[in-house]
């Protein structure tokens, strides 16, 4: 029975995190740098072969600024290619990251297992760093003022350090190799999940309303 549990979590940790030998931070940066050119295979991020995202490094054009529909078409065309298809109002990047806790749906913070030869990685979609809370881009120009590209998050499955604070009833617990009696069992963790673009009503306009009904009253 013990041997059916940890083939299952293994099962769905295959499907939300890699856990894979780390011998050098350079080996890191090889296998980060090599994950934005391949596909993911997990179908949350719904990437076919190359990834056509963003860099960090690589700065947007006017992040924020209104932009006439001229210099939005130019823009559409520099950022269009024969690897990338289309253009994000909220640019996103892919990112490969190996955090030593999180926290769950209940916003308490979780322990994630890891030892001197093993990590937990996921893959995070993260809003560019140049327009993370600014105007989304190709807005008209009566709402873009009141857009703004918003961090998404969503939740996945990890192996994390068992504590009655948060013990999750519905996973049992087992023990971990040279743990020194800690359990560990699976729970939810927040990722991040994209880059997504959100129009709020324009207050000033909501005021004004608000004001000529008590005038008219």
């Amino acid at each position: 029975m013990f041997f059916i549990f940890i083939f299952h979590i293994l099962q769905v940790l295959g499907l939300a995190a890699v856990i894979h030998q780390v011998s050098s931070y350079e080996h890191f940066n090889d296998t980060l740098h090599e994950s934005r050119f391949r596909g993911s295979s997990r179908k949350r991020h719904s990437h076919e072969g190359r990834y056509d995202g963003y860099d960090h490094n690589i700065p947007l054009s006017y992040p924020g600024m209104y932009r006439t529909l001229r210099d939005n078409q130019l823009l559409l065309r520099q950022e269009t290619s024969k690897t990338r298809s289309a253009a994000d109002c909220c640019p996103t990047v892919l990112e490969m990251v190996e955090p030593e806790g999180g926290k769950n749906q209940d916003g308490i913070y979780v322990e994630l297992y890891r030892d001197h030869n093993y990590r937990q990685r996921f893959y995070e979609l993260s809003c560019h760093k140049d327009i993370l809370n600014k105007p989304c881009r190709f807005m008209d120009k009566k709402l873009h003022n009141q857009s703004m590209c918003v961090q998404q998050h969503s939740y996945t499955y990890a192996l994390v350090k068992d504590t009655p604070s948060h013990r999750n009833k519905n996973f049992p617990t087992f023990p971990a190799h040279g743990s020194g009696g800690a359990t560990y069992t699976l729970d939810y963790i927040s990722v991040r999940s994209g880059c997504s673009c959100v129009v709020m009503p324009n207050k000033k306009k909501r005021k004004m309303k608000h004001k000529r009904k008590n005038d008219d009253e």
